[in-house]
């Protein structure tokens, strides 16, 4: 049997994930990952600063837990829609649940955190909002590359 450098169907990888474009969705993807980390960390640090530490503990725990629910959500979504588009392909109940699951998972951990560290709800919830935060940054990110590839808008009581 000899040895072919030739790619094969199992080892190529999908054409999104070979854009090396700051707009493709790896890049973003990445992007927001990063973002998350980078505006909880700040955010707790600003916290532990400006009240006391149990503050940027709870605002890094639902930074943390952001960040965990994006993994986590990309994967299961990853997981059903693989399975949705194979051949008369349907997701597992265990695939579905894992997409749920999460939830149920973040909620205990927040309980949890409220009960045996006494860590303030609002310190995590704000924590939580880093999430969106680099959605929101990301987006801003996407705009100004549509704007730099389009040149520049021209108002119609310009023309």
């Amino acid at each position: 049997m000899a040895l072919s450098l030739e790619p094969t169907p199992e080892s190529t990888p999908e054409p999104a994930l070979l854009d090396t474009s700051p707009v493709s969705p790896l890049a973003t993807e990445r992007r927001v990952r990063w973002l998350t980390c980078v505006i909880a960390a700040g955010l707790a640090l600003a916290a532990g600063m400006w009240w006391r530490w149990g503050v940027g503990v709870g605002v890094a725990l639902g930074g943390a837990l952001a960040y965990l629910n994006f993994l986590w959500m990309q994967a299961s979504l990853r997981s059903i829609v693989a399975a949705t588009t194979s051949i008369g392909g349907k997701p597992s109940r265990w695939q579905m649940g894992k997409f749920f699951l999460r939830w149920i998972v973040i909620g205990v951990v927040i309980w949890l955190s409220i009960q045996v560290a006494f860590v303030p709800p609002v310190a995590i919830v704000c924590g939580l909002f880093a999430l969106p935060l680099a959605v929101i940054a990301e987006a801003l990110v996407q705009v100004r590359y549509g704007l730099d590839r389009a040149g520049h808008v021209t108002l119609e009581h310009e023309q």
